[in-house]
C-alpha cells in the first residue's frame, strides 16, 4: 500500500467514524421521541403542522366485496368510502379518486339497489386500498425535523387513501389494482402540471 492509498484509507476511516457520531446523536434524539407521550407528540406536531393545510377526506358507510370472497353468493363488507362530495383541502383529489374507485366499491345507493345483497358485519377486516399523494408546493428552504433536528425540505402534499374490492366473482386483486391503474382519470392524476407530476400511488392489500 502507497502513501495516497494510506491518505485515502484514513480520510475514509475518519468520516465512518465522524459518520457514526452524527448518527448516536440522532438516535438519541429518536430515543427522546419515542418516549414522548402521545401529548407531548401533538404538542410537537402541532408547532410545525398548518391545521389549514392538513386533508380531511369526507366518507360515507358503504361496502367492498373482499377479494377472498368467492362463488355465486358473493359477501358484503361494510367499509367506509370516499364521498363524492367533498369540502375543504384536498377535495379535488378525494372527488376524483372517489370515482376512480366507483366501479369496485357500493355505496348506500348501490346496495339498496341489489336484491338480498350477503351483507356481514361485525367482520375483522382491512380492505384493499390505494393512497394518492398529490405535491401541492414544493419547498425551496429547509425546516428542522421535530425528531433529530436535521434540516430538510418540508415539501406540501395532499394524501387521499380510497377502499376498494372486487365488483364481480372473477375479478382479483391484481386484475382490479391493474384496471384502476388503466383508468383515464387515474392517469389524468399523473400528468399535465408540474405539480401533477410529482405524485405518486400506493397500492396495499386486503388483510381479512
Amino acid at each position: 500500500m502507497n502513501h495516497k492509498e494510506v491518505l485515502v484509507k484514513n480520510k475514509m476511516a475518519y468520516k465512518d467514524i465522524s459518520r457514526g457520531v452524527r448518527l448516536a446523536a440522532d438516535h438519541a434524539k429518536y430515543i427522546t421521541w419515542l418516549e414522548k407521550d402521545t401529548a407531548a407528540r401533538q404538542v410537537a406536531y402541532a408547532a410545525v403542522t398548518t391545521a389549514a393545510n392538513k386533508v380531511k377526506t369526507d366518507r360515507i358507510l358503504g361496502a367492498v366485496i373482499p377479494f377472498s370472497s368467492s362463488g355465486t353468493n358473493l359477501i358484503y363488507l361494510p367499509s367506509r368510502i370516499i364521498a363524492v362530495e367533498q369540502t375543504g383541502r384536498g377535495a379535488v383529489l378525494a372527488t376524483a379518486l372517489a370515482n376512480i374507485l366507483d366501479d369496485f366499491t357500493f355505496t348506500p345507493t348501490n346496495l339498496l339497489a341489489l336484491t338480498t345483497p350477503n351483507i356481514i358485519e361485525g367482520v375483522k377486516f382491512k380492505p384493499a386500498t390505494v393512497t394518492v399523494i398529490q405535491r401541492v408546493q414544493t419547498a425551496t428552504t429547509k425546516e428542522a425535523s421535530r425528531i433529530t433536528g436535521r434540516l430538510y425540505y418540508r415539501h406540501e402534499n395532499d394524501s387521499v387513501t380510497g377502499h376498494f374490492g372486487k365488483k364481480i366473482a372473477a375479478d382479483t386483486y391484481d386484475s382490479v389494482m391493474q384496471a384502476i391503474k388503466e383508468k383515464t382519470p387515474f392517469i389524468a392524476l399523473f400528468t399535465g402540471s408540474a405539480n401533477a407530476l410529482a405524485s405518486k400511488y400506493r397500492f396495499v392489500p386486503e388483510d381479512v
